[in-house]
This record gives C-alpha cells, structure tokens and sequence, in this order.
C-alpha cells in the first residue's frame, strides 16, 4: 500500500514537478532537509527538492539523519505527535520540534517602589518640574510626596534668618531726649513718657509745679515763669533760668535781694559737654559755674 502511494506521488511530482524547496541545510554533513526525504525517492534529480537536501533518498551511502527522519522534516512545523501534527513519529522531526517549543524570554516582573513617607519623591508625577503636592500645586499626590518639584518651585517656605540683635544704646544724657527744648516734658512719671527719665531736664524742669504757695511779692519784678517755686532763678543768684532782675520774690526769700558776692551754685551739668551758662548756653546754670563746657564759646 505504502509503495503504491509513493507510486502515485512520484507520477504526480513527474507530470507537475515542484518548485525546489527553499529549506535552510542542517548544520552538519546528512542534509535531509527535502520535505519528501526518507520516502525511498530521490527528489533531487526531479526539481522537487533543492539539490543536495535528499541525502537519505539520493545518496544511499551517506549517514542517515534519524532525527529528522520525518518526511515534513524542515518545513518550520513539529509533526511529532504530543507536540505537533502527529504526522510523524516520536523525535523524527526533532529540528522543527526544538524551534516551535524555544523557551520565550521570561518578562521582567515589575519592581515594586516601596512605600515612602511624607517629604520625599514618591509621588508618581516627581521630578516632572511641576509641584504635585495640595494646596502649593496640583493636588495630585499627597502633601510631602513631590518634594523636589514643589522645593524648586518656592512652595515649601525656607527657614527664616534669626534676627540679628538690635545693638547697644549709647547711654543719654540731659537733654539727649529727641523731643528736647519743646516745651513739654516726655520723662515718665512727670511727661509723656515718651522718652527716657533725665533725658529732657530743660522741659523738665520747666513743667514743675511750684514747690510752695506763692509769696506776696517783696515789689520787685516776678516775671519770671518760674517765681514763687522757692528757687531763685536769676542769674549770677540762682540757676540763671530767668532774666535777672525778674524772679525777685524768690532771690529776697533766699537771702539774694541784691547781688550778692557770695559765690554761686556749682553747676550741676558739668562736663556734659555743653555749656549750661547764660548768654553762651542754655541758661541752665549760673554764670561762672560751668567753665568747663563753656570754654572756647
């Protein structure tokens, strides 16, 4: 039967000859890579099969391939049965067999980003050069997730400086006040308070209430804003605040009716650094008793 069918193949590769087959030859001397080897023909000789790959058919003498003994041998198809087409028999077409059940590269699995916490890059939109972040950016990762695109951005405050400590204040001295020679007294407890105390001593001391009850006056002139405060303030008498001659009440009360040669008051602002002399300071003080200030006006 068998022979009968190889009868029939071979009559029908006569009258309609196949174009020769394109297979790739076996690495190795046998080829046997024609579709038709092993069928007792040799199919060379009639174009069926290229030249040189129906060894087994076309040269008896040369070494047998049984491992692709299979008639459909080479035609890029496993026919071993369990595998392919089971038109073959077990390890006869082992070269189509071996390529149709190469292992496939296995995929990388994909590497899990541990989870990380608040200022950090773990959102998925970071080091996009747009901050992810609530209320700083676009809200679409959790607060301290895009750290380095919302940082990049002035989104998260940078510490602030520590404050550079104010340096020291020069000690003041009388009249040092800003608001001095207004007026108005700004020491505490007796002005403003707007500035230190002995810093507006002419204001000061021109604010203060009388110290006694008013005296009858004794006929001379009382003019003096500051008469009647128990304190001559003529000068060359008294502490020279007032035109001589016009706090009389208070020079008679001390004794200074008429000038006296008795030698004045030292002044209490020496060697502040401003003369407190009448005509030549601020009247503060006597004439004569701030020489030191005074020197050279």
């Amino acid at each position: 039967m068998a022979s009968r069918w190889a009868w029939v193949l071979a009559a029908a590769a006569l009258a309609f000859p196949f174009p020769a087959a394109t297979q790739d030859a076996p690495a190795g001397g046998t080829n046997n890579s024609c579709i038709f080897a092993h069928d007792g023909e040799c199919d060379e000789a009639n174009g069926t099969c290229a030249a040189g790959t129906d060894s087994a058919d076309c040269r008896p003498e040369a070494v047998a391939d049984p491992a692709n003994s299979c008639r459909f041998a080479f035609d890029q198809r496993c026919d071993e049965p369990g595998k392919g087409t089971g038109l073959c028999a077990v390890g006869s077409d082992t070269a189509d067999c071996a390529a149709a059940a190469a292992p496939q590269t296995p995929s990388t699995p994909a590497q899990t980003v541990p989870p990380q916490g608040p200022g950090d890059d773990s959102c998925p939109f970071s080091r996009d050069n747009e901050c992810d972040e609530p209320i700083v950016g676009s809200g679409a990762c959790a607060v301290g997730t895009d750290t380095s695109d919302c940082k990049a951005k002035g989104s998260v405050p940078a510490p602030a400086a520590p404050a550079v400590p104010a340096p020291p204040t020069a000690p003041a001295g009388p009249d040092s006040c800003p608001f001095a020679r207004d007026g108005e007294c700004d020491e505490p407890g007796t002005g403003s308070g707007a500035c230190a105390a002995g810093t507006d001593t002419t204001d000061c001391k021109a604010g203060q209430a009388p110290a006694a009850p008013a005296k009858p006056s004794s006929g001379g002139d009382d003019s003096c804003q500051f008469a009647h405060d128990g304190e001559c303030d003529d000068p060359g008498r008294g502490t020279g605040l007032c035109t001589a001659g016009t706090d009389a009440t208070d020079c008679s009360a001390a004794g200074e009716g008429s000038p006296s040669t008795a030698a004045p008051a030292a002044c209490p602002f020496t060697g502040d650094g401003e003369c407190d002399e009448p005509d030549k300071g601020s009247g503060l003080c006597a004439a004569g008793t701030d020489a030191e200030d005074c020197r050279g006006k």
